[in-house]
């Protein structure tokens, strides 16, 4: 088990009675780093369950089981932030994209069909997963590409 906070930047010496905005003692995410966009933190944690929160008060807006096609939906990664979108994938190799919002909404599920360990990665628009066997990289079809 692991445990989330929050705290205010600045201060000296010990702010922890100052300075702490909101903590959990205990929560499942023992790996990953959450992303923080809009006034809310989202993670996905070591179950594979996919997590919103309040940055500002720590209160949990939703949480939802990240359930795809392979046999293990546990996340050993961080989720990723691109153009309003989340980005997880799971130890099967099942990919979610979710829309960064307080509403819970998956917009997309495909799989690499290959075990899984890392965090995606994003650069210029493509999307890089890296398995066990291989590094993929996904990219719109027909995007002009860098030279």
């Amino acid at each position: 088990m692991g445990m989330a906070l929050a705290v205010k930047a600045g201060g000296s010496g010990d702010v922890t009675g100052t300075h702490r905005v909101w903590h959990h003692p205990k929560t499942k995410q023992r790996i990953g780093s959450g992303v923080i966009y809009d006034g809310h933190i989202y993670i996905v944690n070591d179950p594979g369950v996919a997590e919103c929160y309040e940055l500002k008060t720590g209160k949990l807006i939703w949480e939802e089981r990240l359930v795809g096609q392979g046999p293990d939906n546990s996340s050993w990664s961080s989720m990723v932030l691109a153009d309003g979108r989340l980005y997880a994938i799971n130890h099967s190799g099942d990919t979610f994209v979710l829309k960064a919002s307080p509403k819970f909404e998956v917009l997309a599920a495909n799989s690499v069909g290959e075990p899984d360990n890392a965090s995606l990665a994003v650069s210029e628009g493509d999307l890089f997963i890296r398995t066990h066997k291989a590094l993929w990289c996904i990219a719109e079809s027909g995007r002009p590409r860098a030279k």
